[in-house]
């Protein structure tokens, strides 16, 4: 299945707003074996929508998923402009209305006429649900090709593409495209692509992409033949796999706290330079209130000392930024919160405040548990966002090489 991704919206072309959505429906169709074509993104103007219909019905595609504009305010043209382009007559659903009514009253708010928008529903076309927000989607059929417009609230688009149209594409497939996902971290893709390349195998037919982020290196390998695809994923896990800590999509901190959970270990963090993304990342994963304990985060000199207890002559001999301040964190953290494990970060996030001997992006990871502390020294970038994110995701892998 041909498949085109069309997002309406003058902040996506600004750059005020990241094109999530695009990437997100790709990923998501891709990983059901649809074939992605064309992404093509336009602002919110009525030549513009039209131009790029005409263009997408133009061309071989069998669906064409549309993201945005669905809205009540004046910017929302979408549904509009969709409306005149199939010619469609303006139904209102007096049912939904009420419905959208009463579920705002209930949460203590009153509709404005100009929601009613939300409401109307085209005499030759279909409805998509929404069931997390009041925009419904749109579905019509030309030809050979299936226009589905959504809202592009990123949750509403979410629930409405997995409960509407997975469905629908699993249905229209006819030769299915099979995908596995390796996730790594901790290793530089050139690295990664010089041992896949090195495999003994006939995977010529097979794509192979390799997807960069700060938190890894993720390999995506397709091909129609579920068993030859399987068992060059089974060779590339073998080849790579002191890098991998994920087979799928499964996030790292997940896997940690499942991990955790079944091993009925408990873990607490004392954070400097993350300032708090660690337990971010942690809480953010069901379950983990089982295993996290909570943690500290002494960003200053006089809170390691005062709250965590950090001696004095450690920071004075040795600079916060250092191994032995980073293992005292550490075995402190535990002590204190009485868990198995005992995570430290300390470092220098930048940009500014390095030295020739403790650079900027040097950063100290201590590790503590009953029988081991240990400490990891990594050298990361200038960038500061990146640096807390880098950090965060080589505690976690760290964390997994340990336990």
């Amino acid at each position: 299945m041909r498949v085109a991704v069309l997002t309406i919206g003058n902040e996506l072309l600004s750059g005020k707003t990241i094109n999530t959505n695009a990437s997100w429906i790709s990923n998501i169709l891709s990983s059901e074996g649809a074939n992605i074509n064309r992404h093509l993104t336009i602002p919110d103007k009525k030549e513009a929508i039209i131009d790029g219909l005409d263009l997408l019905f133009k061309s071989k595609i069998d669906l064409i998923v549309c993201t945005g504009g669905l809205g009540p305010t004046d910017d929302d043209i979408t549904r509009e402009v969709v409306f005149d382009y199939f010619g469609s007559e303006e139904v209102f659903d007096d049912s939904y209305w009420n419905y959208l009514s009463d579920k705002f009253l209930n949460a203590g708010y009153q509709l404005f006429e100009s929601s009613k928008s939300q409401a109307l529903i085209p005499n030759n076309g279909d409805i998509i649900p929404n069931d997390l927000g009041s925009a419904r989607g749109l579905l019509y059929k030309k030809n050979n090709t299936t226009l589905m417009v959504l809202p592009g609230v990123p949750m509403e688009m979410k629930g409405m593409v997995s409960h509407s149209i997975i469905p629908w594409v699993k249905n229209k497939i006819v030769s299915k495209i099979y995908s596995a996902n390796l996730r790594t971290t901790g290793v530089p893709e050139s690295v990664l692509f010089e041992k896949v390349k090195k495999i003994d195998f006939n995977s010529e037919d097979i794509n192979v992409g390799y997807y960069p982020s700060l938190y890894g290196v993720d390999i995506r390998i397709s091909h129609t033949d579920k068993k030859l695809l399987d068992e060059f994923r089974i060779l590339i896990a073998k080849s790579i796999n002191k890098y991998i800590y994920a087979l799928g999509n499964e996030s790292i901190e997940n896997v940690l706290v499942n991990k955790f959970l079944n091993q009925k270990l408990t873990i607490s963090t004392a954070e400097s330079c993350t300032g708090g993304l660690i337990g971010h990342r942690l809480t953010n994963v069901p379950g983990s209130s089982e295993i996290y304990h909570g943690g500290l985060i002494t960003y200053s000199n006089q809170s390691k000392i005062n709250d965590l207890d950090i001696s004095a002559k450690s920071i004075e001999d040795f600079g916060a930024v250092s191994q032995e301040v980073a293992l005292e964190m550490a075995k402190n953290i535990r002590a204190k919160l009485k868990t198995n494990v005992g995570i430290s970060t300390t470092g220098i996030a930048g940009p500014g405040g390095g030295t020739d001997l403790k650079p900027v992006g040097l950063v100290y990871v201590g590790y503590c548990d009953e029988n081991i502390l240990e400490v990891k020294k990594f050298n990361f970038t200038s960038n500061r966002e990146s640096n807390k994110i880098r950090t965060s995701q080589a505690v976690f892998n760290f964390i997994l090489s340990m336990i």
